[in-house]
């Protein structure tokens, strides 16, 4: 693969990144001009930025994609599981060796992450993958919000969580930051509390206004998140300049198998903390 005008970083064994680029796997030009960006990490959509008759095209991108080595780490959001095997055929396209973590959708239940933990371990062991993949768990609506405890504690593979926060705000009717104030605080308590990095902030708008996005991503990190997704590579610049550099340990070489790190596991604790004075500011 051509070397990068954005060299990678040493990053982490495990999350989090300062950003994190969505991208739609529909062709493989797409998805190496995002392997190529500026973001700390990509996120090749299987889910919303796919339309459902691109779907069996976008996993043989992201298939051949992955059965090479991704410059940026790079992480995978499949659809939520139902009854169609759709889980199921993301999960077959994309274990591979050049995968970091899942990111799984509308998250809502502790035991159906466990069983899709099972599905990534199965795959992972029968096609002799080293390392572990890593799921990235969102919660996407007032159930998934209430279970965030449960959800952060799943399994040992839960390796960070985040806010869906389209679906979050159909569903409770608001359009505010203070609409959105308890679920946000809930989030970093949870991912502090498990010892797990800070969550990621939620995709900021393509076309959205510079301010904006510099006032939103300040407003995530006085709250106790580490990083945040994005759809524009030209936002990461902005969002790397609030967010701080993630730590260039790997917990895994040192032993650690819960966390990601002593310098996470500050940066949460100090989000934690300073959660009640900034939820002040924000719903006032």
């Amino acid at each position: 693969m051509p070397s990068s005008d954005h060299p990678p970083l040493r990053y982490p064994a495990r999350l989090p990144y300062r950003s994190y680029l969505y991208v739609s796997p529909s062709t493989p030009d797409v998805v190496r001009e995002a392997d190529r960006s500026p973001a700390d990490a990509v996120v090749l959509d299987l889910e919303d930025l796919t339309p459902e008759a691109g779907k069996d095209q976008a996993r043989a991108v992201a298939a051949e994609f992955l059965s090479g080595t991704p410059e940026r780490p790079t992480l995978v959001r499949v659809n939520a599981a139902r009854d169609d095997g759709t889980l199921e055929r993301d999960l077959a396209a994309v274990v591979a060796p050049g995968l970091t973590a899942i990111r799984l959708p509308k998250s809502e239940d502790a035991a159906r992450i466990r069983w899709i933990a099972g599905l990534v371990e199965d795959l992972r062991a029968r096609r002799n993958l080293a390392g572990t993949i890593g799921l990235q768990v969102m919660a996407e609506t007032a159930r998934g919000v209430e279970s965030l405890a449960a959800l952060a504690t799943a399994t040992h593979t839960v390796w960070s969580v985040g806010l869906g926060e389209g679906d979050l705000r159909a569903e409770l009717g608001t359009a505010t930051d203070e609409g959105l104030a308890y679920a946000r605080t809930r989030l970093v308590y949870a991912a502090a509390a498990a010892h797990l990095p800070p969550p990621v902030q939620v995709a900021f708008p393509p076309g959205g206004d510079e301010a904006d996005l510099r006032r939103s991503t300040e407003l995530g990190r006085s709250l106790g998140f580490g990083g945040r997704s994005i759809l524009n590579p030209a936002h990461a610049a902005t969002v790397h300049a609030i967010y701080p550099l993630p730590a260039a340990a790997d917990p895994v070489a040192g032993g650690s198998v819960g966390g990601a790190g002593d310098d996470a596991h500050a940066a949460a604790a100090a989000g934690a903390d300073g959660v009640r004075a900034s939820f002040a500011e924000v719903v006032a």
